[in-house]
């Protein structure tokens, strides 16, 4: 059974570290950005959405712990602020080494119950075209596509 439990200081920093990086790299992927400010873009969107860091208030930041309370991956989610019915998932994921276990999908179970308790109505989230893998577990999971942007690159 999955568990969320706030990060520590350090896990927040590592945290923030990594998903800046790996934020960059997904829009770049995706086209939406170019290579060469992708990082400072990556930086500049964290702090608007965490401009108090892990206090920043009505976002949860946690990490993902296993039944052996291992650190299995990590979260964060946020009540919006204009439509207060809404959670919103940010960031998910769960590490690698320990995949195709079950803990994405538990992960999200406790996620609604989490959503329920903040007296939420609905999940959203984003994600990229090309990660048809997260794309499936949210299918599985119920989410339904609300939006679809497209792009044609021209030579």
């Amino acid at each position: 059974m999955i568990t969320f439990r706030q990060m520590t200081d350090s896990e927040f920093q590592s945290y923030l570290e990594s998903a800046i990086i790996g934020y960059a790299a997904e829009k770049v992927q995706a086209g939406n950005w170019d290579e060469s400010n992708a990082l400072q873009r990556s930086r500049d969107a964290h702090q608007e959405y965490l401009p108090q860091g892990a206090k920043t208030p009505n976002n949860f930041l946690n990490i993902l712990a296993n039944e052996e309370g291992q650190a299995v991956g990590y979260i964060w989610y946020s009540i919006l602020e204009n439509v207060k019915s809404t959670l919103f998932l940010y960031d998910f994921e769960v590490y690698e080494n320990f995949r195709r276990k079950g803990y994405a999908l538990q992960s999200l179970n406790v996620l609604e119950g989490k959503a329920r308790e903040l007296r939420c109505e609905h999940i959203e989230l984003h994600v990229f075209g090309f990660n048809t893998g997260a794309q499936a577990l949210y299918e599985k999971a119920g989410y339904f596509v609300t939006n679809i942007n497209m792009k044609k690159t021209i030579k």
